[in-house]
């Protein structure tokens, strides 16, 4: 019954109430669990602490956007094939636009670190247009290029979203371990890195990209005629007179 009430609610009303139960969300959250929380774990997580940090360094935004920006280029200039183009640009872009998004909202917010608490005692919720680290926790910037970059590669490979999905979250929450965010800011994270990549999907479907998994047709790769020279000249010098030939065994 409910279900279906909310179905025939227009959408600009079902966005409303979205909206109101997130920010309830992140109200309850930011009062009732955020500090006990980031003090827990100030208190019990040493023993993981090596662990923790390790896989949050996979939450820099370099581990995906490189790999991604060299997919796009090689598959658009040199062996032209749109399809792995068009994979490789939607990758780049989600994680490129929450990571900047995330780092924009950082300081426009200006929420205190957890560290601040413990070394000062302040629990400062909006102190914007503050330049300083300590005063940049809301949203994570982490969270959001490790779930970005999960929900992008999920459509790209829908037979692994769970997997995913999982060592994005799992990324994204190493940050409460290291108390270098609270809750509440990683889970911020996520929600705009599933804004973001929702928006960018829909964007690429409007222009009649598709994206998804890549058949044996769209992965067959086409040498551009750039590559062609390239690799014609390669083999031309390495057949020219003079020069030194490994001896065969």
């Amino acid at each position: 019954m409910l279900e279906g009430h909310i179905r025939t609610m227009p959408l600009a009303a079902r966005t409303l109430a979205c909206v109101a139960v997130a920010a309830a969300l992140f109200a309850a959250l930011i009062v009732l669990v955020d500090r006990p929380l980031a003090r827990y774990c100030n208190q019990n997580s040493f023993a993981i602490y090596d662990a923790a940090a390790a896989v949050s360094a996979l939450g820099e935004a370099a581990w995906y956007l490189v790999p991604a920006l060299l997919v796009f280029l090689i598959a658009r200039f040199i062996v032209r094939r749109p399809a792995i183009a068009a994979r490789g640009l939607f990758v780049f872009l989600g994680v490129a636009l929450a990571g900047l998004a995330a780092d924009v909202l950082k300081v426009v917010v200006g929420r205190s670190r957890p560290w601040v608490l413990f070394a000062h005692g302040r629990y400062d919720l909006f102190w914007p247009l503050r330049l300083d680290a300590d005063y940049q926790s809301f949203p994570s910037g982490h969270a959001a290029c490790a779930i970005a970059a999960a929900l992008t590669l999920a459509v790209l490979a829908p037979r692994y979203r769970l997997q995913l999905l999982l060592a994005g979250s799992l990324i994204a929450l190493t940050r409460v371990v290291l108390v270098a965010h609270y809750l509440s800011d990683v889970l911020a994270g996520a929600a705009l890195a599933w804004l973001i990549v929702v928006t960018l999907e829909r964007a690429f479907a409007r222009q009649g990209v598709p994206l998804g998994p890549v058949d044996d047709a769209a992965a067959r790769l086409l040498p551009s005629p750039l590559a062609l020279r390239v690799f014609g000249a390669l083999r031309l010098y390495a057949r020219a007179p003079g020069i030194p030939r490994s001896a065969s065994r």
